[in-house]
C-alpha cells in the first residue's frame, strides 16, 4: 500500500508525498516493538519497480547506478528543503535547484488554456520530474508551507498539515505528539518544575 493511500493526503501531492517518504528514518518504540527504518529505494532494482508501479517506467526499462544515486539526491534534497529553516532555507533551495536540474519539465498547454508541467522523458528516471511537477504546483498553490518533517527526533516522517492554522509539529498527535509531550512532562518531573 502507498504512503499516500494510508495517510490523509491531497491527490494532487500523492506522488510526492511517496517519494519523499520512500525513506522511512523513523526509530520508535510502540507497545513494545521497535520500528525498523528502511528505504523503499535501496538499489536500482527498487527504484526501477517503485517508478513502474506508478505508471513512470515501462517495464523492462533499467535504472543505471548513476541514475538511482540522482534519484536519492533529489529526494535528499527535497526532504531537506521541506525541514529547511527560514535561515536554512537558501542553501536548501540551491541544493534542490542542482538537483532538480537532472529531472528537466516542460509546459503543456490545452485547448481550454491550462497550462501543465510534464516531465521531459530522456531516460529512464526522467519520471521522477513528475514529483517536481508536483512540487511546483503545490507551491503555486500557497500550500508548500503545509508539507512539513514531523518534529520528533525518533521520527522525520513528511507529512501534510491539514489542520486549519496550519501549525502542526507533528505527523500524529496520537503517537509523535504523544510520545513527545510525556517526554518533556517526565523531563520536568524529573527537575522538579
Amino acid at each position: 500500500m502507498r504512503h499516500s493511500e494510508k495517510f490523509p493526503v491531497p491527490g494532487d501531492i500523492a506522488l510526492l508525498y511517496d517519494f519523499v517518504n520512500s525513506v522511512d528514518l523513523r526509530r520508535y518504540v510502540e507497545q513494545g516493538v521497535a520500528h525498523e527504518p528502511g528505504d523503499e529505494l535501496e538499489t536500482p532494482a527498487q527504484l526501477e519497480k517503485w517508478l513502474q508501479t506508478r505508471g513512470l517506467l515501462k517495464s523492462g526499462t533499467r535504472i543505471s547506478q548513476a541514475q538511482h544515486r540522482e534519484a536519492l539526491e533529489l529526494r535528499t534534497a527535497l526532504r531537506r528543503f521541506l525541514s529547511s529553516s527560514p535561515t536554512q532555507q537558501s542553501v536548501a533551495a540551491i541544493e534542490l535547484e542542482r538537483s532538480a536540474a537532472r529531472f528537466p519539465l516542460s509546459v503543456t498547454a490545452s485547448r481550454k488554456r491550462s497550462l501543465d508541467l510534464r516531465p521531459v522523458v530522456r531516460r529512464a528516471s526522467s519520471g521522477l520530474g513528475g514529483v517536481l511537477a508536483e512540487l511546483v504546483r503545490l507551491s503555486d498553490s500557497g500550500r508548500l508551507e503545509r508539507m512539513k518533517i514531523c518534529s520528533s527526533d525518533e521520527c522525520h516522517w513528511v507529512f501534510y498539515d491539514r489542520s486549519k492554522p496550519g501549525n502542526r509539529r507533528w505527523c500524529s498527535s496520537d503517537r509523535c505528539g504523544n510520545r513527545e509531550k510525556t517526554r518533556a512532562y517526565r523531563d520536568r518531573q524529573r527537575r522538579g518544575d
